[in-house]
């Protein structure tokens, strides 16, 4: 008997092989077109999140614009009351209010803080027009501003 040479290739495996390999390159292919495939549904879906995204920003704005403008008078009314607890005894006694005389000007940072950041946020939240009111009265009584007027408070 005749042994096989350690170099030669072994025939009966030729055709096992040439199976498996196309076997492997149709798998291969198939798992590039489902990389490919969702690559691309991937990419859909963050276009579809993107315009969705705008899509609610603009009506939650629209929304803001619509409830501020029917509370215009509230929120009027809301500097209306810093101001006079700007000029109270009880406030910060400033004998005018949000103008500055100083700077000829209105107390803009004021509005700013205490209207827009304590007044609206705690109106959003779901608190009464009163109860916002008193988160202003609360807030600038726990101002330095305050404590320096009312030493003894």
């Amino acid at each position: 008997m005749a042994e096989a040479s350690p170099s030669a290739p072994d025939r009966s495996a030729t055709p096992a092989l040439r199976t498996t390999n196309t076997f492997m390159a149709i798998v291969i292919l198939l798992l590039l077109g489902q990389v490919a495939w969702q690559e691309m549904r991937i990419s859909s879906l963050k276009a579809d999140l993107d315009q969705s995204r705008r899509e609610l920003t603009t009506r939650v704005e629209r929304m803001a614009d619509e409830r501020l403008k029917s509370h215009r008078e509230e929120v009027v009314n809301a500097v209306a009351f810093v101001d006079d607890l700007y000029r109270s005894p009880d406030g910060l006694m400033r004998p005018d209010g949000l103008y500055i005389p100083d700077a000829k000007r209105v107390d803009a940072e004021a509005i700013g803080t205490w209207v827009l950041d304590v007044y609206l946020q705690a109106r959003i939240a779901g608190k009464s027009d009163a109860e916002a009111r008193q988160s202003i009265a609360d807030a600038i009584k726990g101002s330095d501003e305050w404590r320096r007027k009312h030493p003894s408070k």
